[in-house]
């Protein structure tokens, strides 16, 4: 094994800048240039399952191979073929499993030479594993660990893949999928982990006091960077920033909320899975059905990501008549100069039809869910019951929701959301919402889909006021309902209705350093004055 290094490598201004504005975009790609541009030549990307979704989402084939990135696989489902012309940068989780394959692929190695870049602390253990198996050829470069244990979806978001993280919300999972909660909470510190060491801050760690789960999450990274590697995780004057962990118990009702942002309605009623979605409707021609969602290279989306329904609906009208407007000009060439023009602006042209298509159709989309499921008296509904200050009470509210129940066009999912927005609103009123999940049976939801009836129905234990730590209807200004249909663009009818999350006041409190300890804790000596 010629080299190993640990830690963050001397990096470049553009990193730099990174790392101060605290940019996880733009810290990924830089990990993943730096590999693909440091090894010369000709080379292959070997991902595992967490790396492939890492890599996936900073950049697609095309700009990798602009790099001399000419083949990507997985190191657990390659293709079994000696390349020896290529190179091998190896971007993995420092894993048992991982180690174990690598292991095999360097005692019978298929590539030229091998460079190995870790998403988190490597063990002396599998370093010592890995050059054993590497001495007999010695085909290993390098070793380095860079710390993209996570997937940045966007300047504001990033995720842990945690597999089956259903057992953080639901118990009754650990046995349908084989999983523990103690492993999912294992791999979030793990991601967390990375996350900080990308960032080269040690955080200041809260979290809310009312959830085990978000305790156990805090203990666990508290040890990791506080007690276990206390000198990896020390960055000197650097400030620490907090870490406040949250259990989705703290705030149970604004997922039950129909969305009406343009981001926020795409993930819900089409789903985004690493700023990619599928459309399913009949509408839309089976060649651009997927469609990347990635505000970085689609500066519409970019620009509208929280702009309510109807401003899109109008937003895609303009881009049309824009586009038309474009096209015509395009095909009027009458002299040698204009084809000239149309040969170099035919890229940018073609760029702009496809994102023109692509908005139209998930508009169209977007417009047959609302109308299939009638979400607009749907989300009335909804906004009344969570609105403290609307005039709804638990009798009046009970019959309205009967009456939804009963509807053929209200799908099941949204019928088990009002119930459990009725059980958050009236805990007290255990009569009626008994009554409530009988109408659920009686409509088949039961039948249909156990599994989302149990959600209903064990809703109250789940996300009652002593799961909660936050007032999540302490005041009547929380929530705010406005209704506005656009009658500009004919069919798609826009109904904007605003809701403010509990988080909003929550990070302000925190920001203010006004957040109560004894609801949200401090891990042990973390808490800074």
């Amino acid at each position: 094994m010629a080299s190993s290094a640990r830690g963050i490598t001397a990096m470049d201004k553009d990193r730099s800048d990174s790392l101060a504005q605290m940019h996880l975009v733009k810290i990924l790609r830089a990990y993943i240039l730096q590999m693909v541009t440091e090894v010369p030549g000709y080379k292959a990307l070997l991902l595992d399952k967490d790396t492939m979704r890492v890599s996936s989402t900073q950049f697609g084939r095309t700009e990798l191979a602009e790099h001399n990135v000419v083949q990507i696989e997985r190191l657990d489902s390659n293709d079994s073929k000696e390349h020896l012309e290529l190179k091998a940068v190896c971007f993995l989780r420092p894993t048992r499993e991982n180690v174990t394959m690598l292991k095999r692929e360097l005692r019978e190695p298929r590539y030229q030479s091998y460079h190995l870049y870790f998403t988190n602390l490597v063990s002396q253990m599998h370093i010592q594993d890995l050059a054993e198996a590497d001495a007999a050829k010695e085909q290993v470069q390098q070793m380095q660990e860079f710390y993209g244990d996570f997937v940045a979806l966007d300047v504001h978001h990033f995720m842990v893949p945690v597999p089956c993280n259903e057992v953080l919300i639901n118990p009754r999972a650990a046995a349908a999928f084989g999983a523990s909660e103690f492993e999912a909470v294992d791999r979030l510190v793990q991601g967390l982990s990375a996350l900080f060491l990308a960032l080269r801050r040690r955080p200041v760690i809260r979290y809310q006091r009312t959830s085990d789960a978000a305790k156990r999450l805090a203990e666990g990274l508290y040890t990791l960077t506080y007690k276990q590697q206390p000198g990896v995780f020390d960055f000197g004057s650097r400030s620490s920033p907090v870490v406040l962990l949250l259990d989705r118990t703290d705030d149970p009702l604004t997922p039950l909320l129909t969305q009406w942002t343009y981001q926020a309605m795409i993930h819900e009623l089409i789903g985004i899975r690493d700023n990619r979605a599928v459309l399913t409707s009949s509408k839309v021609a089976e060649q651009y059905r997927e469609v990347v969602v990635d505000p970085a290279s689609d500066d519409f989306y970019k620009r509208h990501l929280y702009s309510n329904y109807g401003e899109v609906g109008l937003s895609v009208k303009e881009l049309v008549d824009k586009f038309s407007t474009a096209s015509a000009q395009h095909k009027q060439l009458n002299s040698l100069e204009d084809m000239r023009r149309f040969v170099l602006e035919h890229s940018d042209f073609s760029r702009a039809q496809s994102n023109v298509t692509k908005h139209v159709n998930i508009v169209t989309q977007l417009s047959e869910e609302v109308s299939r499921h009638n979400l607009m008296d749907v989300s009335t509904l909804e906004q009344d019951l969570a609105n403290p200050a609307s005039a709804l009470n638990a009798a009046g509210a009970y019959e309205d929701i009967m009456a939804m129940l009963q509807g053929k066009a209200v799908s099941n999912k949204d019928r088990v959301r009002l119930v459990m927005l009725y059980a958050l609103r009236f805990e007290g009123e255990a009569g009626r919402f008994s009554g409530l999940l009988d109408a659920l049976a009686q409509a088949g939801v039961k039948a249909a889909n156990p599994q989302l009836y149990a959600a209903a129905e064990d809703m109250p234990r789940y996300g009652g006021q002593d799961r909660r730590s936050g007032d999540l209807y302490g005041g009547g200004n929380i929530l705010l309902k406005a209704k506005n249909v656009f009658k500009g663009l004919q069919g798609v009818d826009n109904v904007y209705t605003q809701h403010q999350p509990l988080l909003v006041e929550t990070l302000r409190l925190l920001a203010a350093n006004d957040l109560n300890p004894a609801a949200y804790s401090y891990a042990a000596t973390t808490q800074v004055c």
